[in-house]
């Protein structure tokens, strides 16, 4: 199967899936913060326990893109990246 091509810059958006909205909330622009990005919680699972938000942000390049799906993951209440 043939890799899609993007042309850079874009915008990339990402789902993060996480556990605790607050820790999450906080430190986005604590790791990001020379980076222009959207961020907005999209929904909230039935118990409570996870949130969804959508994040987006101007990449110039597969490795940029790549490295703030990295960054993301790494925050330690994000339990899923897509």
């Amino acid at each position: 199967m043939e890799k899609p091509k993007i042309n850079y810059p874009c915008v990339w958006y990402y789902k993060i899936i996480g556990s605790d909205r607050e820790l999450i909330t906080n430190i986005l622009p604590i790791v990001f913060e020379k980076r222009d990005y959207t961020f907005e919680e999209s929904h909230r699972s039935r118990t409570g326990k996870y949130i969804s938000f959508d994040f987006s942000a101007q990449v110039k390049s597969e490795e940029e893109r790549n490295k703030v799906f990295n960054i993301l993951k790494n925050i330690p209440a994000v339990k899923i990246v897509l």
